[in-house]
């Protein structure tokens, strides 16, 4: 993968706290780029060329950009309308961008790998997932049965809410819970492709409120997305592994991949298609 290649948008390099001193070096798809502050703005060049590079800060995040961007800004839907408190959590996965953002929007595989304190054992229950797609996004709304049930997600009360999970172009995932039409939790993970087969994951955790019920909450959300995160880059540089024994052997979708043959056609440039807005399966 080449910067050329990338859907024109805006990707994370790193956090904004973390460009206070001197020049910080990041690659996006390939290409080595040197950032830093120079008085009330932020630059970069290619480190290779010397050429400037076009940059921002949004959400917190120091993002570049990729293609060419229609604006000079990241507009994103607000995580949660309603006053809110966050965290961030930073990390690179051995794998590519579809695969990453599959796994991070794949309900069904949480019955698997994070058995026990996110779903409980043989606890698995048949649902219908709603799904939706426009220009450059696609979008799996699951209803309360489907939500985690393990002891750690009933400590946190997400066993009762809807769940929407959404990619949108150029290479962000949303996730969000509802009770009702409340808000209770949400998450944006920004990925940028480091290489063709890495990607750096940008994720912001967010519940609303911003008193001291908030604050443990997303104490507790930071244990639990560690441990989450560190259990899926298990699988997925698994995946990377195998798919690299076989080559270019074609991406074959299950019926449970809801999300994944819209997220390729987003990646590719395509807009998405629902073959059926409704689907049946075990969570």
């Amino acid at each position: 993968m080449t910067s050329d290649s990338l859907l024109p948008g805006w990707y994370p390099l790193l956090r904004a706290r973390d460009l206070r001193g001197p020049p910080v070096d990041r690659v996006l798809a390939g290409t080595s780029l040197r950032i830093w502050r120079e008085g009330g703005r932020i630059a970069a060049v290619a480190v290779a060329s010397g050429a400037a590079h076009r940059v921002l800060e949004a959400e917190d995040w120091i993002l570049a950009a990729g293609g060419d961007p229609l604006t000079e800004t990241c507009a994103s839907p607000l995580l949660i309308a309603t006053p809110f408190r966050k965290i961030l959590i930073e990390g690179r996965v051995r794998a590519g961008l579809g695969d990453v953002g599959e796994n991070i929007l794949d309900t069904t595989h949480t019955s698997v790998v994070h058995q026990g304190y996110l779903r409980r054992p043989g606890s698995r229950r048949p649902v219908e997932a709603i799904l939706e797609a426009g220009a450059g996004w696609i979008s799996a709304t699951y209803p309360p049965g489907a939500a985690p049930s393990g002891w750690g997600a009933r400590l946190l009360g997400a066993h009762r809410y809807t769940i929407r999970d959404t990619f949108r172009a150029p290479a962000t995932a949303d996730v969000s819970y509802t009770d009702g039409s409340r808000p209770v939790f949400a998450a944006r993970f920004r990925l940028s492709p480091v290489t063709s087969n890495e990607t750096y994951v940008a994720a912001t955790i967010a519940v609303p409120g911003d008193g001291i019920d908030a604050h443990l909450k997303l104490a507790a959300l930071r244990l639990f997305f560690r441990r989450i995160l560190a259990e899926d880059r298990a699988i997925l540089e698994l995946i990377g592994e195998n798919r690299a024994v076989h080559g270019p052997a074609p991406l074959i979708f299950t019926p449970q991949d809801l999300l994944r043959p819209g997220i390729e056609a987003i990646l590719a440039g395509r807009c998405p298609q629902v073959p059926r807005p409704r689907v049946g399966l075990m969570v």
